[in-house]
């Protein structure tokens, strides 16, 4: 599977002949640089070549008074009327992305822009996975204070919260690619899984931003209202939260009103940048106008929005409440990819699609040697070799992991449903487990 590039970070721009242009003089084939911040517009880079007609009328609803547009990266004008022509596909189209079952006897999949990685080794493995899980411990030890704080009003609840996001953050930033388990915890660990939750959203919204046209302020933002995205729950009764399968019509109305009642709270705290409550009022709506609170549809849904309301999502789907309705990491992304595609961004979801890999961890696979094997990383060097953990069926053996890049005769063979799966398998593995998520790192010490 060969997934395009989602970023056009390392494209130069020349802009000794660059022009100012309004809105209304744009044409299909230009190139053109939005100038203005990412939150603002619904696109995935705000610097990109125009394709229809319906990026035009886009940009025309921004309300922007100029943008910046580059001779050289557009295209010929065909004509001297300025009739739109058809234009080949753009850097912005992506390769149809493979999940699960589709993976079988696919070919090994390697990412350029990975290239020039150092393999991880075993002890980096490790390392990688004390830090993270121990980030993770440590924020789990104080997001319900933090919570709590911020339903009070306390602007100490605030600073936790972006105390949290800037340790996610520089996990990230100072973390080689080659994504390892952060955590793993049973939502009996925790007691409140809305906390876990909320942390999940917040990490891997970032690990999915990161691959699009974004600074570090932007970023930020993003985890921040990953992380609070549903702190207006907590102004919605227990029990209509604990009863979704049998809320009134009454209940279900009230239940909506939740992102409303979290930017209420949080409007409340002095410099709460606006993107974030934007993100927050939005992430339950959808492309197709089926969301809500205001059944937005299409470019209504700014880009940021879009990467957290379909992080928010893949998070339910793998760790659902109901243990028989969770799917495993690699059945929820075929089901956002094939079955919900109307409803989440196609260049989001094949971002999501890149970041948790062919094997996201925690999938069960099966093994050329007939083994059972738990995915714990990213390979970003090499897709199709995973760490794993192997399943072992004799009483008192330890559990070990094998790096299949160093097992060359050692293949996976496909991605193995979990309704397949004999129950001791299920039981070794602890699938019934919240599945945590994986920071991208190769612990690199200074």
């Amino acid at each position: 599977m060969a997934i395009a590039k989602t970023s056009d970070d390392s494209k130069k721009l020349d802009k000794s002949d660059m022009l100012v242009l309004s809105p209304e003089r744009l044409r299909v084939g230009m190139y053109v640089d939005l100038n203005c911040g990412w939150f603002r517009h619904p696109f995935p880079r705000r610097s990109f070549k125009l394709s229809s007609a319906s990026q035009i009328a886009t940009i025309k609803g921004l309300g922007l008074s100029t943008v910046l547009v580059y001779p050289r990266e557009s295209d010929p004008d065909p004509d001297a009327e300025g009739t739109p022509a058809e234009t080949a596909p753009t850097s912005t189209d992506v390769a149809e992305p493979e999940t699960g079952a589709a993976q079988e006897g696919a070919a090994t999949d390697v990412d350029p822009s990975f290239a020039e990685q150092e393999i991880p080794t075993h002890g980096d493995y490790h390392q990688a996975v004390e830090l993270a899980s121990e980030t993770y411990r440590q924020m789990l030890g104080t997001s319900t204070q933090m919570m709590d704080a911020l339903t009070s009003g306390s602007e100490e609840g605030m600073r936790s919260a972006e105390t949290m996001i800037g340790g996610i953050s520089t996990l990230l930033t100072n973390t080689q690619a080659a994504g390892t388990v952060a955590s793993a915890f049973d939502p009996e660990d925790i007691g409140d899984a809305s906390v876990l939750h909320s942390l999940n959203v917040a990490t891997l919204s970032m690990m999915v931003a990161q691959q699009f046209d974004i600074d570090q302020d932007a970023l930020q933002m993003i985890g921040l209202a990953g992380l609070l995205l549903d702190i207006g729950e907590r102004r919605i009764p227990r029990h209509i939260l604990e009863t979704r399968a049998r809320r009134s019509e009454t209940e279900h109305v009230k239940y909506q009103l939740h992102p409303y009642l979290g930017v209420e709270m949080l409007r409340g705290f002095p410099g709460i940048p606006e993107e974030v409550l934007d993100v927050i009022r939005s992430h339950h709506e959808r492309l197709d106008g089926s969301g809500y609170p205001e059944k937005l549809k299409g470019d209504q849904i700014s880009f940021p929005t879009r990467i957290v309301s379909a992080v928010d999502h893949y998070d339910t789907l793998v760790n659902s409440l109901y243990a028989e309705e969770a799917l495993s990491p690699a059945e929820a992304l075929a089901t956002m990819y094939k079955h919900e595609k109307q409803l989440f961004s196609t260049e989001v979801v094949v971002a999501l699609i890149h970041t948790l890999g062919v094997y996201p961890p925690g999938t069960v696979v099966s093994l050329s040697d007939g083994s059972f094997g738990l995915v714990l990383n990213i390979n970003f060097k090499n897709r199709m070799k995973p760490l794993v953990l192997i399943y072992h069926h004799g009483p008192g053996q330890e559990p070990h992991t094998i790096d299949l890049l160093e097992n060359p005769t050692l293949t996976i063979l496909r991605a193995v449903p979990r309704e397949e799966l004999p129950r001791p398998i299920v039981d070794f593995f602890r699938l019934k487990r919240w599945t945590g998520y994986f920071i991208q790192s190769t612990v690199r010490t200074a």
